[in-house]
């Protein structure tokens, strides 16, 4: 990657003491973050709650996502997901130190995302779409400084005794992302573990096709412990390997034309095999890593690479992910693609646990009787 003439720092993991520079800086009082946050969680319930009652079916990372640091395996079992997700990129560190790229104000993408994939079993009589699944993800953002800001300055940052970073114009605006992928499944030991497809990423941000593939979920340790009900304990691993080609949209006005990306995964939890051999975590704690030859390029046409870590935590229908660029730059990065985070709930899950929930007093009585 070409960096820039002056040290990166400030980054949530480390800075330096060196005097900033004189930056144009928004720093919004508390009265409009506290309400910005406001602003976003109600329609995020409306939308969660209309959720439930579309058709069942699951969820993809958005872009930008993929190329900010999260991890961007298919789905491996059909299921239905709603929530938010946060990208933050940042010109400058809280030094004043300029990310060597294009894009030169501050970007706050806050997607509202539906995701929905399917596994499918047979077409009709035919099992032409045996072992394949589709998935379909949109998004909205109401594109702006909160609340990305406050957790990147407000949280980390005075946890760590860092610098804020500052905002540089940064954009207002509603953004859209429309992702559609196909995946080709292949079994192992009766479960979906290798896949291979392709997919795209259209809207305000970027245009993008892309060619994946990889194994996701393959146990590789012994079962601890053991349930019928709830799955076994172990240890998975995961690897993905990614091409695609990139164009411009409103928001990014010059991105590479092709991009390469490599994510290995571990992940310890409970896991459950259906009949149709799809894998579902009961719990799981996920750790990715990811090296990303990049979509932003500098005034000579360079890409800036990227290295970034994904931490995610599951626990029934709930799933909670960030991503952090600190790979590799552990006390230097605070610039580019920052960071990101997303929480989704799976409604199909949590309707089948209500559903489970209401039908238990009935059963009960019938047994008593």
């Amino acid at each position: 990657m070409v960096r820039p003439s002056h040290a990166a720092t400030g980054h949530v993991f480390g800075g330096r003491t060196d005097r900033p520079k004189a930056v144009r800086v928004f720093y919004p009082r508390r009265g409009t973050t506290q309400w910005t946050i406001a602003s976003l969680l109600v329609p995020l319930g409306m939308f969660l709650l209309g959720g439930m009652v579309t058709t069942p079916a699951w969820g993809e990372s958005p872009a930008p996502s993929v190329h900010w640091g999260s991890m961007a395996f298919p789905d491996q079992y059909s299921t239905l997901t709603g929530g938010l997700t946060l990208n933050r990129f940042t010109p400058i560190d809280g030094l004043g130190n300029k990310y060597d790229s294009t894009v030169g104000n501050t970007l706050g993408f806050n997607l509202i995302t539906l995701s929905w994939t399917k596994h499918w079993d047979y077409s009709g009589t035919s099992w032409l779409w045996k072992n394949w699944s589709t998935n379909f993800t949109v998004g909205i953002s109401p594109t702006g400084d909160e609340p990305s800001q406050y957790f990147q300055n407000k949280v980390v940052h005075q946890l760590r005794h860092l610098p804020p970073v500052p905002s540089v114009d940064p954009r207002k605006e509603t953004d859209l992302t429309i992702d559609g992928s196909i995946t080709r499944w292949v079994s192992l030991f009766d479960r979906k573990v290798l896949f291979a497809g392709g997919g795209f990423s259209v809207g305000t941000l970027y245009q993008q096709g892309f060619l994946r593939a990889g194994v996701r979920r393959l146990q590789i340790t012994p079962s601890v412990w053991c349930s019928e009900k709830w799955g076994d304990i172990n240890v998975r691993a995961s690897a993905m390997g990614r091409i695609s080609y990139q164009d411009n949209g409103s928001t990014l006005h010059a991105v590479r034309n092709t991009a390469g990306l490599v994510q290995p995964s571990i992940a310890i939890g409970q896991y459950r095999t259906t009949e149709n051999g799809e894998t579902i975590p009961t719990w799981e704690i996920e750790l990715a890593l990811m090296w990303d030859s990049g979509i932003f390029v500098n005034t000579t046409g360079q890409s800036q690479k990227q290295f970034a870590w994904a931490l995610a935590a599951s626990a029934g229908p709930v799933r909670f992910e960030t991503w952090n660029d600190s790979m590799g730059h552990f006390s230097e990065r605070d610039f580019g693609p920052t960071y990101g985070a997303t929480v989704t709930l799976d409604v199909l899950r949590m309707w089948n646990i209500i559903q489970d929930f209401r039908s238990k007093p009935t059963n009960e009585q019938s047994a008593s009787s």
